[in-house]
């Protein structure tokens, strides 16, 4: 990822942050920073402590089962040497070799010498439970009597016997009585002639005794079992009620098992069997084809574990709450001064400069801001001072000023007697010009309200005409026309006069070219729509913004000054816009809320 979209990346993610408060950011903060290394140290070490104890037990497990294995190979050689003793017995090579010359009686005879001699060699072997010899025509020569096994296993195992090299075939039979059996079976060869045999013998053990003697002394751990098998997976050998001797028990295990023996690989993997996560470890029995195997549970090499993982359980919750209160103890060190900061702050919004929060001596960064924002607002209230100051110096300055001037009814007495002396002369102009004059001087000078109906304005600015005719005479025409009862909506005063007046000198009036002036005012959905257009020669908007100078009015209110003042009653969107093309004339809109006098005036009762 570039670095400028990391960078984009990291702001974003930071400004979705603020989404939270600082409580839930600094609790989140201190649970990542604290509680998540614990976690991932906790995981790590166990999953590291996990692997090194299952490979432990594991090889502490194979070289348990190839020693078992060893046990095993050196107890089958001592059957398989007294196997070998009861084939070269003189009494059953001569017995199997004149088989079908002997007597009924013969036989009988034989069968009791047979067996005097192998009491005193199979006295030893307290696991033997059978011997039968038969003829290699299936016949039964001997059998010691202690077990017997149908004919079919017997048939079945002496044509195993056919293809093992070793003239040693080790294999798994059942007694007529249900008894677990291993048996190995065996040619019996002539010693006269090693290249034909006389018959197969069959030896017996019993496979509880055999289990119990061999491997059930050997734990692999708690719920553990170990098992042997043949190369096609069928259970020779087992201790465990739920691996049944003589059945194919979970073949894929001993497939797997030869397949990494063929690639020389490790014997030991894991695999469910009977419902449980078990570490299978293997040995192998080459000289019978067997393979002991040991199924260790998965629960059990955990086992060590789950002490550790209470122990880390405990500190990850200790951790939390030592998180949690250190992250409140931060949050309320914080919160507490930000939150009298930001009370002080909306009081200081709704104009009240008073109950400044308490400072302390911290140098951090909240207290830092709390000083500043003080200084602030004391700077605010020594302004506010200076300014209510100013205006009531200002007001004085006023105040002596008008009383210094002519006194006004002295100034309108004068006007009204040269308007009669007009009127007695017959000059009609000049009578309704000193009267517009006198009208507007009234409303200038005297009237002290800042807020006039429309139609109060509309008078001002026909009188304002009336003057300017007495030097333009008939030069420019003013039209008026009020809709939908908008005589009655206050505006402020002297806002048309300014306009009016710019439309009479600057459109052409004076180089004696007849100017027309409408004003119309109508109402819209933003308020008090009032259009003054002239059809005057117009002038280049973006020169006039350029110029520094503004013109103005009789009244002293230039037309800029109009805009601002409307601004300052109603803020946005509320003023004045000018469009003026060359030859073309100017028009001005002004837009004002709507305020109905009759409402103030119920508002005032």
């Amino acid at each position: 990822m570039p670095s400028n979209a990391k960078l984009k990346w990291f702001k974003k993610s930071s400004f979705l942050l603020r989404h939270l408060s600082i409580k839930h950011r600094l609790l989140i903060a201190f649970l990542i920073t604290s509680l998540l290394p614990v976690v991932i140290v906790a995981f790590y070490s166990n999953q590291i402590y996990e692997t090194s104890t299952t490979t432990k037990i594991s090889e502490t497990s194979t070289q348990t089962l190839d020693e078992l294995a060893r046990n095993i190979a050196r107890e089958l050689e001592q059957y398989e040497t007294l196997s070998e003793n009861i084939i070269i017995n003189p009494s059953i090579q001569t017995g199997l070799a004149n088989y079908n010359q002997l007597t009924d009686l013969d036989k009988n005879v034989l069968q009791t010498l047979i067996r005097k001699q192998l009491d005193q060699q199979i006295f030893s072997f307290s696991n033997l439970s059978n011997v039968v010899i038969m003829t290699n025509t299936g016949a039964a020569f001997f059998d010691l009597g202690y077990q017997w096994y149908p004919g079919d296993q017997l048939s079945e195992v002496m044509t195993q016997t056919e293809g093992v090299a070793r003239n040693a075939y080790w294999s798994y039979l059942r007694s007529n009585r249900g008894t677990p059996t291993l048996a190995l079976t065996r040619k019996i060869y002539s010693e006269n002639d090693l290249n034909s045999y006389l018959g197969y013998i069959v030896l017996c053990f019993d496979e509880k005794s055999f289990a119990r003697n061999l491997y059930q002394s050997v734990n692999l751990g708690k719920g553990s079992s170990i098992y042997i098998t043949n190369d096609n997976g069928m259970v020779i050998s087992s201790l465990n009620p739920a691996i049944v001797q003589g059945n194919i028990f979970h073949k894929d295990i001993i497939s797997k098992m030869i397949s990494e023996q063929h690639q020389g690989q490790s014997e030991e993997f894991e695999s469910t069997i009977l419902n449980t996560k078990m570490l299978v470890t293997s040995a192998e029995i080459q000289m019978a084809n067997w393979h002991i195997i040991g199924l260790i549970p998965h629960s059990f090499i955990v086992s060590e574990l789950t002490g550790l993982r209470n122990h880390i359980i405990a500190l990850c919750l200790l951790t939390l709450l030592l998180s949690a209160i250190v992250s409140m103890w931060i949050y309320f060190s914080i919160s507490s001064p930000m939150r009298s900061l930001l009370l002080f702050a909306k009081r200081v919004d709704r104009g009240k400069l008073d109950g400044m929060p308490q400072q302390g001596p911290y140098p951090d960064e909240m207290q830092q801001l709390t000083s500043t924002i003080y200084n602030m607002v004391d700077r605010l209230k020594q302004l506010i001072v200076q300014i209510q100051t100013e205006q009531q110096a200002k007001r004085e300055a006023e105040l002596k000023m008008l009383q210094a001037q002519i006194n006004p009814h002295f100034l309108f007495n004068t006007l009204n007697s040269l308007k009669w002396s007009a009127m007695l002369s017959g000059n009609a102009s000049l009578t309704q010009g000193i009267g517009s004059l006198s009208e507007l001087l009234h409303n200038t000078i005297l009237v002290k309200e800042e807020m006039i109906p429309l139609a109060k304005e509309i008078e001002n600015v026909q009188h304002y005409a009336n003057i300017q005719r007495i030097r333009y005479g008939d030069s420019f025409h003013l039209e008026v026309q009020l809709h939908e009862d908008t005589a009655t909506w206050m505006v402020p005063k002297f806002i048309l006069q300014p306009i009016v007046e710019n439309s009479i000198l600057h459109a052409g009036a004076d180089e004696h070219a007849k100017v027309n002036i409408r004003i119309e005012a109508s109402l819209s959905d933003q308020g008090i729509q009032i259009l003054i257009c002239d059809n005057g020669k117009g002038f280049d908007q973006a020169e006039q913004r350029q110029q520094k100078a503004l013109y103005r009015s009789l009244s002293g209110i230039g037309i800029t000054n109009v805009h601002e003042r409307i601004r300052l009653h109603y803020g946005e969107p509320y003023g004045l816009i000018t469009h003026s093309r060359i030859n073309y004339g100017t028009t001005t809109e002004i837009i004002l809320p709507k305020r109905d006098r009759t409402k103030e005036d119920k508002n005032d009762v």
